[in-house]
């Protein structure tokens, strides 16, 4: 049972070590080199960009629960109960939908909070770096 404790601390030690956003945030960007922290930013935007479109896509999920209660009240308007029904029973599941949505996005893109942190931070290293060198 130990080794099973002890297995599963050192896999998230191994994940969070692996993690260059979560090391930049808690180290700094200066043990980096400047073509590793360039990959990073890259890496950074692609990823910010795809969790952005993720998360458009939830809230408009989350949105689409006004247009099926609106919905549900024109069908009961028109006396179709059954089209109301299950238009109100789409409610739940839209929220349902847009909740867990969110939770893997999260688990997805842990550091996706932290993102704009992380870019200025590796910013002003380039930024730093490109001073020190044209001192020289």
């Amino acid at each position: 049972m130990k080794d099973f404790f002890l297995q599963r601390r050192l896999e998230r030690l191994e994940k969070d070590g692996n993690n260059d956003a979560l090391l930049i945030m808690e180290f700094g960007a200066q043990p980096y080199t400047t073509h590793e922290l360039s990959l990073i930013l890259e890496e950074i935007n692609r990823q910010k960009a795809i969790a952005t479109r993720w998360q458009n896509r939830l809230f408009m999920v989350g949105f689409s629960v006004s247009l099926w209660l609106a919905a549900s009240f024109l069908a009961a308007a028109f006396e179709a109960r059954l089209l109301s029904f299950l238009l109100l029973a789409l409610i739940p599941v839209s929220l349902l939908v847009a909740l867990f949505g969110h939770a893997i996005l999260r688990q997805q893109f842990p550091a996706f909070r932290d993102v704009h942190l992380v870019v200025s931070i590796i910013q002003q290293e380039l930024d730093r770096r490109k001073k020190d060198a044209s001192i020289f």
